[in-house]
């Protein structure tokens, strides 16, 4: 006769298949990686002119990324309440002034996407962190799901395409590699 399961054995038995689910990718809720296309992109215009003229739009409310101008799109996924995403502005605002000086910035654009965040927040978000580049929102997270839900800050580097070339989650430690990446992904 066999002998009765205890409930330690049960509970053993239990963690471990937790455990093993947990190293298990769940297809779908993986952030895009380097050589994936990511999904046709419906985003909501700035409400910002100079932020529509930076991408070339004109007068659209609705844009996917074939509406802006530029070769090359370097897209930061944020949140507003994300101190990492707090942290990463300056570095990015001087990234995005690197690129400017270097005369990047009509094939290369710049912008920030903040997850579930309204307009008042952005206005905030903007006022208190001193964004350069366009911030754009996604008021009711369907990018961000599309994407995978990345945690924030999530960064990428996007051809006209739809391809990524460049996927980084967390703060960029290496941004001269990044400005090194984007050259090198340009046409001579």
């Amino acid at each position: 006769m066999p002998a009765p399961t205890t409930l330690p054995t049960l509970l053993r038995a239990g963690l471990c298949l937790c455990l093993a689910l947990a190293c298990l990718p769940i297809q779908g809720w993986a952030a895009p990686q380097q050589g994936e296309s990511i999904p046709s992109l419906q985003l909501v215009a700035p409400d910002r002119a100079e932020d529509a003229a930076y991408l070339g739009l004109t007068g659209q409310q609705a844009v996917t990324l074939a509406d802006f101008a530029g070769e090359l799109f370097l897209i930061e996924i944020i949140g507003v309440y994300c101190p990492f995403c707090h942290q990463q502005v300056p570095t990015f605002n001087t990234l995005h002034a690197r690129l400017t000086r270097a005369k990047l910035d009509g094939a290369v654009k710049m912008l920030a996407i903040a997850s579930g965040a309204t307009q008042p927040e952005i206005d905030f978000l903007r006022q208190q962190s001193g964004y350069t580049y366009p911030v754009l929102r996604d008021e009711d997270y369907a990018l961000h799901k599309a994407l995978g839900e990345p945690k924030t800050p999530f960064t990428m580097l996007v051809d006209r395409q739809g391809v990524v070339r460049y996927a980084h989650m967390g703060i960029v430690q290496d941004v001269d590699g990044l400005f090194a990446t984007i050259k090198s992904l340009l046409p001579q």
